[in-house]
């Protein structure tokens, strides 16, 4: 009887032992079963838009709205107000448009998207003034009526670490591919280097960044996968398919915007969504009889 009495004060402490285990359990703590996300890569864009010059420069009826309009597509593409640099009119001189492509290159890293746009005039000169070695130069316009050649557009841009998206609205546009794209460098212009490029008194727009950012992005006409996301390249296939025929009529000659460089990847300005938790389990209906008498 003795050990049978042992054997049940041990079973009884058992028990207690287990609930109160049970009864702490909710508060000890939990190991992660997977480490955390990674935070997103950082995105910094810095955009230029022109439409008012100092002294007898005529101004440009749409390169300050591109700036907004490109301002509005990366807001809605998630990038922080603090990662994006916008310069309009008289801001936009020569030298502030070199800081800001200086901030871009410090402010890289191997995993960053970079994105600069820049929409105003431009003036193409012979004679190897940048001597970059080629015969004929393409030059960013500042407000201030000083310029910024391509040779050194191309050497900021080549400050740039991680991905990069350089966008130029403006004639000759695509003249600034002076060694910029490349696989992680996408390259889009207006124009050939060889055609101008055309404005629309009615939109406050480029032809080109009405095209590409007003109707293919903020609209979302360029969506032709049904997925709720535009892609860059997306936006520039319906700015290529349309401002030739917009500007049809335009003298010399209509323009034909052109796109170079990437991997052979759709681009994107936001980030993919997270995909959705899978939903708990609905319970299994009771079983229920129904008893005749």
């Amino acid at each position: 009887m003795g050990r049978r009495r042992r054997w049940s004060v041990v079973r009884r402490r058992l028990i207690l032992v287990l609930l109160l285990l049970l009864g702490l359990a909710p508060l000890l703590p939990v190991t992660a079963a997977r480490a955390a996300d990674p935070p997103p890569p950082p995105r910094r864009a810095f955009v230029v838009g022109i439409s008012d010059y100092a002294g007898g420069t005529r101004d440009t009826v749409g390169g300050a709205g591109d700036a907004w309009d490109f301002a509005e597509a990366l807001k809605r593409a998630g990038f922080a107000a603090a990662d994006v640099r916008v310069l309009v009119d008289r801001q936009a001189t020569a030298q502030a448009i070199r800081d800001g492509l200086r901030w871009l290159g410090d402010a890289s890293t191997d995993s960053t998207l970079s994105v600069f746009h820049y929409s105003g005039h431009v003036k193409q000169l012979d004679g190897d003034g940048d001597r970059d070695g080629e015969a004929l130069d393409e030059y960013l316009w500042g407000a201030d009526n000083q310029l910024v050649a391509d040779g050194e557009l191309a050497a900021w841009v080549k400050r740039i670490r991680g991905r990069a998206w350089i966008d130029i609205a403006g004639c000759e546009g695509a003249g600034f591919d002076d060694g910029i794209s490349g696989p992680t460098r996408l390259f889009t212009a207006s124009s050939a280097e060889h055609e101008k490029s055309f404005e629309h008194p009615d939109w406050r727009n480029s032809v080109f960044t009405h095209l590409l950012v007003d109707r293919g992005m903020l609209q979302g006409q360029a969506d032709t996968d049904g997925k709720k996301r535009v892609s860059i390249q997306e936006a520039f296939l319906l700015a290529e398919r349309e401002a030739p025929r917009v500007t049809a009529n335009q003298q010399p000659s209509p323009q034909h915007p052109v796109m170079r460089g990437g991997d052979n990847k759709q681009w994107y300005l936001d980030l993919p969504k997270p995909a959705p938790a899978n939903p708990s389990p609905k319970p299994e209906p009771e079983r229920c009889f129904l008893i005749c008498f």
